[in-house]
């Protein structure tokens, strides 16, 4: 009997550490996500990662880690670090597909790579390409989701960015008087691209180099539409003009033909 009242009193006491263990290990990840929490809203993002990063080492069993994980990749953000971003959003999507966060590491992953990309055109775009990538990603994924605005409008943005280097491309090859590969470019940016600016530009421009070339009908064709498409662009003007001379030449060409 004494030695099953023993054991009885020893099992109270290891249960009853254990209990305690738990909670002061639950307080412990609650203090420490407090103080991780305001070193980032105070913008001391380099400290608040390190907190992040030990919650996640020590703590990972919590229900809130998605959160952690998450806080982790905007401290990288914030410091303009995105590769080291890029990398915490993505184990928050992929350890945590079914977290209200997922959708939210996702768009951030998109935003890092536009960010990350140079905004002279001039230069190598291969991030904003990814970030393309990125955002059909996520519209895929997460077609419900309340960021699927400002997903269509970053999606937007970088397509426009793309654009503008297709044309600024195609415009050298122009003013080189390389009309082939200009052409390239341009009818590239007609056919996959949306935006109204560099579409209507590359158009006219195709529509140049049929004059040059001496395709006249479709150069007409071309600065027809673009007249029709592009109401209000900066070049209608000079499209006007040069239809009116196209016309005019051809006219002439018509009236010499038939005297000959």
């Amino acid at each position: 009997m004494h030695r099953l009242y023993l054991a009885v009193v020893i099992l109270v006491l290891i249960v009853a550490g254990c209990s305690s263990i738990g909670n002061v290990r639950k307080d412990n990840a609650e203090d420490q996500y407090e103080t991780a929490r305001s070193l980032y809203e105070r913008g001391k993002y380099f400290h608040a990662a390190e907190a992040f990063r030990l919650m996640i080492f020590n703590y990972s069993g919590v229900s809130y880690i998605d959160s952690v994980q998450y806080f982790l990749g905007m401290c990288y953000f914030n410091d303009n670090d995105y590769i080291l971003a890029v990398s915490e959003f993505r184990r928050l999507v992929r350890n945590f597909p079914t977290s209200p966060l997922a959708d939210d590491g996702q768009l951030m992953i998109c935003k890092c790579f536009y960010l990350a990309a140079p905004e002279n055109t001039g230069l190598d775009q291969t991030e904003t390409n990814t970030a393309l990538t990125e955002i059909k990603n996520f519209i895929e994924d997460f077609p419900q989701s309340p960021l699927i605005g400002e997903a269509k409008e970053l999606l937007t943005e970088c397509r426009g960015r793309i654009t503008k280097k297709l044309f600024e491309s195609g415009q050298q090859y122009y003013r080189m008087g390389m009309y082939t590969s200009a052409r390239v470019y341009f009818e590239e940016i007609v056919a996959e691209y949306e935006s109204p600016q560099w579409r209507g530009c590359a158009l006219y421009l195709l529509a140049e180099i049929d004059a040059k070339q001496g395709k006249y009908a479709d150069a007409e064709l071309k600065l027809n539409n673009f007249l029709q498409a592009f109401s209000g662009h900066k070049w209608e003007k000079k499209a006007r003009s040069k239809l009116e001379k196209i016309q005019t030449e051809t006219d002439h060409s018509s009236v010499a033909s038939d005297t000959i």
